[in-house]
């Protein structure tokens, strides 16, 4: 975990890695449920196999969701989340695979990818997160 205030970043500062997380059938169920996105690239096991991929993906906003849990940054220096930009899915994530989610500070902005077991990138983004600075003494 990342015990940093804004104040103690510096732009390039790279976060090189994450604990994996591995995307199971649960994790899409739960999110299908939640979201109501019932699409069968993530749901129909057959439908998706004849698909483009061979076989059902994560929803691509699961895979961000999960990133916001494996933020490397401490919750006593977080305020809120502020948004995202220029997030693109770019390769899909099959169940089973292990996400992890290196990242860097660039301006007031972290660069952030979520890549699979493999290394190869599946979504890439810019994420912007309010920091406290560091407290008074």
């Amino acid at each position: 975990m990342l015990d940093k205030y804004f104040d103690q970043l510096s732009v390039g500062d790279v976060f090189a890695g994450t604990r994996g997380r591995t995307v199971t059938e649960t994790d899409i169920a739960l999110f299908s449920a939640v979201s109501g996105d019932w699409n069968p690239l993530h749901n129909d096991a057959a439908f998706a196999a004849q698909g483009p991929f061979g076989s059902r993906i994560a929803h691509g906003l699961l895979l961000v969701s999960m990133m916001t849990g494996m933020a490397p940054i401490s919750g006593a220096a977080v305020v809120a989340l502020y948004g995202f930009d220029k997030v693109r899915f770019v390769h899909p994530v099959l169940l089973g695979d292990t996400i992890t989610y290196p990242s860097k500070i660039a301006l007031a902005d972290v660069d952030f990818q979520i890549c699979n077991q493999d290394g190869a990138v599946c979504v890439a983004g810019t994420i912007k997160i309010l920091l406290h600075r560091t407290p008074a003494s």
